[in-house]
């Protein structure tokens, strides 16, 4: 059967209180914290120094203007207020026909009204003339 040898080391193995400690010192796991922060530091501030290096070079360049020629700026507001009046002359003229268009759907719609009228009387006095049975 069992070992009862066996079974009294399995008792007492079971019934003890058991806690998990660190392979490694706090003090060791501290250091290397802090060796990694210090490593994480110093290289975001280079990467810092060299994108405000370059911010620099690159704010000297943007700030000259290139020379515009007079000629070609005056024909480029010549051909912009063409361009303005031939919209402006556009728009007239589709507003002129949006207007003769609403005056002829109002003119039908005055002479639908009326025959709607008519065609109402005519069936009311040919109800009237009808002998009823």
């Amino acid at each position: 059967m069992v070992d009862r040898h066996f079974s009294r080391d399995a008792d007492s193995l079971t019934h003890r209180a058991y806690t998990l400690r660190p392979a490694r010192s706090l003090r060791f796991r501290a250091t290397v914290w802090g060796v990694v922060c210090l490593l994480c530091a110093c290289a975001g501030a280079a990467v810092f120094a060299a994108w405000q290096a370059r911010r620099a070079d690159m704010a000297q360049e943007q700030c000259t203007p290139t020379p515009v020629d007079e000629a070609t700026k005056q024909t480029e507001l010549t051909r912009a207020r063409l361009a303005l009046a031939q919209e402006s002359a556009a728009r007239a003229a589709v507003q002129t026909a949006a207007d003769s268009a609403a005056a002829e759907v109002a003119r039908l719609n005055a002479e639908v009204q009326f025959l709607r009228g008519q065609s109402k009387g005519r069936s009311a006095a040919v109800a009237e003339k009808a002998p009823r049975r």
